[in-house]
């Protein structure tokens, strides 16, 4: 099986389900504040990014990538297509599945991997403070297989919370749409204003995640969501194994303000790019952006 030099952290069938009539996606680069118009298979994309130069020999440094290709993606894509199907159910492979899936989506970003490093280096500076310079200084440099390292220490950690989640597909309105971003499984709560992002184990912790340019997937925590007189940054209890039936809800349709006010959200909790169908749907979140600013 070959492998291609491009690699994508964002898999291109998922951004397909966020293109105009054309094939096209229409990208906002936050970092040069630019417009783009390109499709899937371009965007959200770096040079080998799962190639594994220092692997022992026999071992395919390319592993990572072929496992996705050839597994993980198509598994969860067909778990997903069953969800943007609003099947009533989900066999338990599907449900895992997409939890494996979610959960690693989480965790190879770029964004994420530079927020590993930047907790690596914060840790160096309180327990080896000349370290901890000499890599601030750029004197030490940490290597890419940190990112490796760093997904293979959090991968496990996320998918006890989705499980004991309350799942839920929502629709948006016929007149607006939302957008998928470099970061797509989003992390929010309202104690914690973006680019500040939470942790999953608190109460008010609810994840988005784009499924389609007119569907969004909801995970909450049923403590906040039941409407409890709970605090959004109380610490919720540890998650314990059990034989939970995996189910999602749907029916729920959101207005264009809600759905304005939540793609800003993955747009500031985004590392550089989002993508739309079109470009007024780019320009709401820019000018919301703007507004707060």
């Amino acid at each position: 099986m070959s492998s291609p030099k491009s690699h994508h952290f964002v898999p291109k069938w998922h951004l397909e389900r966020f293109v105009d009539s054309d094939g096209f996606l229409h990208i906002y680069d936050k970092a040069q504040g630019l417009w783009r118009r390109q499709k899937p298979n371009k965007v959200m994309t770096v040079n080998r990014y799962y190639r594994q130069e220092w692997v022992p020999e026999g071992v395919d440094p390319d592993i990572l990538e072929k496992i996705m290709g050839s597994r993980l993606e198509p598994d969860a894509k067909n778990a997903l297509d069953r969800i943007l199907a609003k099947a009533p159910d989900l066999t338990a492979e599907e449900g895992a599945a997409i939890l494996i899936f979610l959960e690693f989506q989480r965790i190879r970003v770029p964004r994420q991997a530079m927020a590993a490093k930047e907790l690596l280096k914060n840790a160096t500076l309180i327990h080896s403070p000349a370290l901890g310079k000499a890599v601030i200084d750029g004197k030490v440099t940490i290597n890419d297989s940190f990112r490796f390292d760093f997904m293979r220490m959090a991968f496990g950690k996320f998918h006890p919370y989705f499980l004991r989640m309350h799942w839920e597909v929502v629709e948006c309105e016929e007149d607006c749409a939302f957008i998928i971003s470099d970061s797509p499984v989003t992390f929010y709560n309202v104690d914690f204003i973006p680019p500040a992002e939470a942790g999953i184990a608190l109460a008010g912790t609810t994840v988005f995640y784009p499924l389609s340019s007119k569907q969004l997937l909801v995970l909450r925590h049923p403590e906040y969501m039941e409407g409890m007189d709970i605090n959004p940054s109380s610490k919720i209890p540890e998650p314990v194994a059990d034989d939970r039936k995996f189910g999602v809800t749907f029916g729920a349709i959101w207005e264009a303000e809600r759905v304005n006010k939540i793609n800003w959200v993955l747009m500031e909790l985004a590392d550089r790019y989002i993508a739309a169908f079109s470009k007024r749907v780019l320009d709401n979140c820019v000018g919301r952006e703007l507004a707060v600013r």
